[in-house]
């Protein structure tokens, strides 16, 4: 994980799986989130006046995706409200188990990793994209 200098810990990067990133964004919706849907990031030559709207499925380094501020923040309000919740711990297990049914990896929360998405969402805008295999990088746009 890395930060810029001068940056609040927590808001520059992210990093996590793939099965956790959906788990963030399944929390996220089942606790209110209405996710306004994300854009491609553009180069600055291109003639797109309005960017269609796309979903938060990552795509690779050339596909990063666009999550705006407002939608970035909804989704932090989202997940403090999953954090209080006491069904989260079932849900997730009952997630987890459902992949480990298909053969899939886990989509689990280690100790910390909420809080810090959190925190990286209040952040504002952000860019995601998947590098590696199946790890997804996330950097806000301040």
């Amino acid at each position: 994980m890395f930060r810029d200098a001068g940056v609040p810990a927590g808001r520059n990067r992210f990093s996590c799986s793939l099965p956790t990133w959906e788990l963030l964004a399944e929390l996220g919706h089942t606790f209110g989130w209405h996710a306004k849907g994300t854009t491609y990031v553009v180069p600055v030559t291109s003639r797109a006046t309005m960017p269609a709207l796309r979903n938060y499925q990552p795509g690779g380094s050339q596909d990063t995706k666009w999550v705006e501020a407002e939608d970035a923040l909804g989704w932090a309000q989202a997940l403090e409200r999953a954090k209080t919740s006491p069904h989260v711990p079932a849900m997730i297990e009952a997630r987890a188990a459902a992949l480990a049914v298909d053969g899939k990896p886990a989509g689990d929360l280690p100790p910390g990793r909420l809080e810090e998405f959190i925190e990286f969402a209040y952040g504002g805008a952000f860019k995601f994209a998947i590098y590696g295999e199946r790890s997804m990088e996330g950097g806000s746009e301040r």
